[in-house]
């Protein structure tokens, strides 16, 4: 080996271990910077076996000569970065959904006397003191104020829901918008970070930056990076690609301002809508999701809450119609009926005697006829010609045959006068005239009275039950005995006719009430027990994707991230192979000055 030989050696060897000191003291003085990837030089023996067109340096000379620089690189796994991105990406959805669903979880909590089962329960309570209390104007005050809640408590969630909406639909347009600046940060850095490549100067500071703005884009959008020598990185959501080489594909929201139409993320100008999916899809995916299915849309917490409205409105309304207020009115409903969603329920009634609590007869109506007149047929039985007495009493006019006769009844179910209906037992003996028979009538106020010889032919009568005052309830049984069933063989023969007056002690309009009410607050209860159970998945979601994250990203930090301690040791050993190659050199140079002076 000459002289000159041991000079290239130890010069490139200085360059070479100079180059390694570089990166290393690159890597310790960035080791705290976000994004930043591991420098690596790697090095090789350096040939020097080169032969000209007239001169070759033969077999046996040296054909290498000191070290040179093979490769000087970013340390990355593309694998696990992916892996990475995609945990950031499913656990910035699941937390977003937790945040807004947290929310959403607070209005509709069921431990709070505001909240919506207990009003619905405190509506059910009021009306079941009304049903046992009819009369009192205090407990009807209390059930206004019980109903007023419910109302107030329907509208302060439908106004928090829609809250929750407007400030859901703004951070998804946020969003939106940060992620298409990144999406073109990440087109502007594939240009600069090729236009250095063929300049042969690799910018490996564009590089990291590049890698952290995909890392921030994931946090938004389930983005995916390929990366190709000829144009950087192409990146891809839901299988659309969004940048290839400088040239990005930003996105939009359409329906933002229109609730009756999808909120929809598109890309560009494709009319192809981002789909998130039931989860992940960062939280541009989770906020669409959010606006779409939980917030509104069918089944969403909006649907469910305007159909338990509308649940309330008409079972109570229904039941309210039939019984009678202490007006006298009937048929009126308790809250007004129109458009019925969680936002505009109101109440019909103006005070405490609009609520109609006791139940009425209708006996202007013919099913009011049935629940105000009922026949006991007693011995007879139903193949005889009395056994159709309750339904030929029930059918028709009052000035019609075969109907009880009380000229001044009332829809109300109020009799005139002082009469008060009630049973009357009824005892039919026949007198032995040819169509003719004896009726005796044991009243509810305990006085007797009998009718004899009452024409029962086809022309008809009627047995006189009560008169008072000259106001009469009358039975008509003109057509009720053609057979002949009561005979002086058979003896007689009993059955009773009641007819109800105002029913003052039905107070099953109000018991209905309360007992819809009651039924209505497992909707309530169901609700937010489902918002509840969604808000604990997402936490759980959240956690997973942490742990994946954080394991993912350790092994990251394995093999690309600098540790300190490991650079300083390869710093000494490097300042101790830059010292070795000093040697070489100063060995070189006495060995050069002694061949100098014995050529002297």
């Amino acid at each position: 080996m000459s002289v000159n030989s041991l000079f290239d050696i130890g010069s490139t060897s200085l360059r070479a271990v100079g180059e390694k000191i570089d990166a290393t003291s690159q890597n310790i003085a960035n080791a705290e910077s976000e994004g930043y990837r591991r420098r690596r030089v790697s090095l090789s023996s350096r040939s020097v076996a080169a032969t000209g067109l007239y001169a070759s340096n033969g077999a046996q000379d040296v054909t290498s000569s000191g070290v040179g620089v093979e490769q000087f690189e970013r340390v990355r796994d593309g694998m696990l970065v992916g892996a990475r991105n995609e945990a950031r990406s499913s656990e910035s959805a699941a937390r977003e959904e937790g945040r807004v669903l947290g929310v959403l979880e607070g209005a509709l909590a069921t431990d709070t006397d505001a909240s919506l089962s207990a009003s619905l329960q405190g509506l059910a309570d009021g009306f079941s003191n009304l049903a046992n209390n009819p009369e009192s104007q205090g407990v009807r005050e209390s059930v206004l104020g019980r109903a007023r809640q419910l109302t107030d408590t329907f509208g302060r969630l439908d106004q928090r829901l829609g809250e929750l909406t407007s400030s859901t639909t703004k951070a998804l347009a946020s969003n939106v918008e940060k992620a298409n600046g990144l999406l073109n940060k990440v087109a502007s850095l594939n240009e600069q970070i090729e236009n250095a490549r063929a300049g042969g100067s690799p910018d490996y500071a564009a590089e990291d930056q590049r890698d952290q703005t995909v890392k921030e884009l994931s946090k938004l959008l389930p983005v995916e990076a390929q990366e190709n020598r000829s144009d950087g990185y192409t990146l891809t959501v839901d299988g659309m690609t969004v940048v290839q080489g400088d040239d990005a594909t930003t996105l939009s929201t359409e329906n933002k301002n229109d609730p009756s139409k999808p909120t929809r993320v598109e890309f560009g100008d494709t009319g192809v809508a981002f789909d998130p999916g039931e989860e992940g899809g960062g939280e541009i995916g989770a906020q669409a999701r959010l606006l779409n299915d939980t917030l509104t849309g069918k089944q969403s917490v909006q649907d469910r809450l305007d159909t338990l409205a509308d649940s309330v409105v008409e079972k109570v309304n229904t039941a309210h119609r039939k019984g009678a207020d202490q007006n006298g009115d009937t048929g009126e409903n308790f809250f007004v009926d129109k458009s019925r969603t969680a936002g505009n329920i109101e109440l019909n009634v103006d005070g405490p005697k609009d609520i109609a609590a006791v139940a009425t007869p209708a006996l202007g109506t013919s099913g009011g006829k049935q629940t105000a007149v009922t026949i006991d047929q007693g011995d007879f039985s139903d193949s005889s010609g009395a056994g159709n007495i309750e339904a030929r009493l029930t059918d028709g006019s009052e000035s019609g045959a075969s109907t009880v006769e009380v000229s001044d009844i009332t829809d109300d179910g109020n009799l005139p006068g002082d009469l008060e209906g009630g049973t009357f037992d009824v005892t039919v003996k026949n007198n032995t005239a040819p169509d003719k028979l004896d009726f005796t009538i044991d009243r509810p106020d305990g006085s007797t009275s009998t009718e004899t010889g009452v024409n029962v032919g086809s022309g008809g009568t009627t047995i006189t039950l009560e008169n008072d005052g000259g106001e009469t309830i009358e039975l008509d049984v003109g057509t009720a005995f053609v057979d002949s069933d009561v005979t002086s063989a058979s003896g007689p023969k009993e059955f009773s006719v009641t007819v109800d007056n105002s029913l003052p002690g039905d107070t099953s309009p109000a018991q209905n009430i309360a007992d819809v009410a009651s039924d209505l607050t497992t909707g309530a209860t169901d609700l937010a027990a489902n918002v509840g159970t969604q808000v604990q998945e997402a936490a759980a979601k959240e956690e997973a994707q942490a742990a994946v994250g954080e394991r993912v990203q350790a092994q990251i930090e394995d093999v690309s991230g600098v540790s300190v301690d490991q650079q300083l040791s390869s710093l000494i050993e490097q300042q101790q192979q830059f010292a070795a190659s000093a040697q070489v050199l100063t060995t070189a140079r006495e060995v050069s000055s002694t061949l100098l002076s014995i050529a002297r």
